[in-house]
């Protein structure tokens, strides 16, 4: 010491310690967010299948429409053995076999006014699951004329 003043040249073990635990109660913060964040991404993966799932289903709907078979065609939409409405399916999720989905199909007829009331069907697929704690649905519509 010369002439009264000190000379500082660090911090002192206080210092340390109250920033060292700063920055912990930082990292604890940011740390809480990553499994709220992953089971996000995990849910909109399954949001994914489950509309391909159900887009799945329309473009077959769609070949069987598009048909010239005696068989097949608009009208074979609804007769069909395993044509729309079927009996709901289990399918596996190709990554997690251990998820299942289930696909289910309605067919409403006779949509619209005079003269297209017998040319028109809608079709809604609804694929649904259950995850965990996250449980799901996903409809998807589209209509089918001659």
């Amino acid at each position: 010491m010369r002439g009264g003043v000190m000379k500082d040249n660090g911090f002192t073990v206080v210092e340390t310690l109250v920033a060292a635990g700063l920055i912990g109660l930082g990292f604890l913060a940011i740390s809480n967010l990553f499994p709220a964040g992953y089971s996000n991404i995990t849910y909109g993966g399954r949001i994914t299948t489950a509309v391909a799932f159900a887009q799945q289903k329309l473009e077959g709907l769609k070949a069987v429409a598009a048909s010239t078979d005696a068989d097949k065609g608009f009208n074979g939409i609804d007769t069909s053995p395993g044509r729309c409405p079927a009996a709901a399916e289990t399918l596996a999720d190709p990554i997690v076999p251990t998820i299942t989905y289930t696909r289910a199909c309605a067919l409403t007829t006779s949509l619209g006014v005079a003269p297209i009331v017998g040319d028109l069907k809608k079709v809604r697929v609804t694929v649904t699951w259950a995850a965990g704690n996250r449980p799901g649905s996903v409809q998807v519509e589209e209509l089918f004329t001659r």
